[in-house]
């Protein structure tokens, strides 16, 4: 008789069947049902819950960060000089005029290298991207970072300023692909090959 059957029979509740039939352990013996309290279910169902989030949250993240710009423009301005020949000598990166105090972003995703005086940039940052390309910013007003900051592409590093060898407000940009010892390219080609427009 099934226990269907049973419960028709002898109008009692499929639950009341099943807590009044032993559960056979397949060897001829009876076998001992396992059975959570309430507050362990209610456990269990926090640790399902908590994980339900955690897995929300980490889908959030990835979403962030596909749509989060990888390259930004270091600072809004002018380009008031190119990587070229000036005055008779190489001009190694570019130059942004901006008004004081304009923020200064990282390019790229980075960790700080260096951050403070530096002679002929006044002040100076320089920051380590993670394929080797260094970047340096010159002749701010402010620096807002400091050796071993971890910096996303577009968080504030600086303020634009003139200090050292300047005439006027701006940001100096250098890029070395190769790191701090290799060649200079041309940041304004380096940024339009990134999709940033100077």
């Amino acid at each position: 008789m099934t226990s269907t059957v049973v419960a028709e029979t002898y109008d009692v509740t499929m639950l009341g069947v099943r807590d009044n039939v032993p559960a056979d352990a397949g060897n001829g013996e009876v076998a001992a049902r396992k059975e959570l309290t309430a507050a362990d279910a209610e456990a269990r169902l926090e640790v399902l819950r908590a994980d339900r989030a955690q897995r929300a949250s980490r889908a959030a993240e990835a979403r962030a960060e596909a749509v989060r710009p990888k390259f930004v423009l270091p600072t809004r301005g002018r380009l008031s000089s190119c990587f070229c020949q000036r005055w008779g000598t190489m001009h190694w990166g570019i130059d942004i005029a901006a008004p004081m105090f304009t923020p200064i972003l990282a390019v790229a995703d980075a960790v700080v290298i260096t951050a403070g005086p530096a002679s002929g940039y006044g002040n100076l940052v320089e920051l380590q991207h993670e394929d080797g390309t260094v970047s340096i910013y010159g002749h701010m007003e402010t620096i807002e970072v400091t050796a071993g900051d971890i910096v996303s592409a577009g968080d504030l590093i600086a303020k634009v300023g003139s200090r050292g060898f300047s005439t006027g407000p701006h940001l100096h940009l250098e890029i070395y692909p190769d790191g701090p010892t290799g060649n200079r390219v041309d940041p304004q080609k380096w940024l339009a090959d990134r999709g940033i427009a100077v």
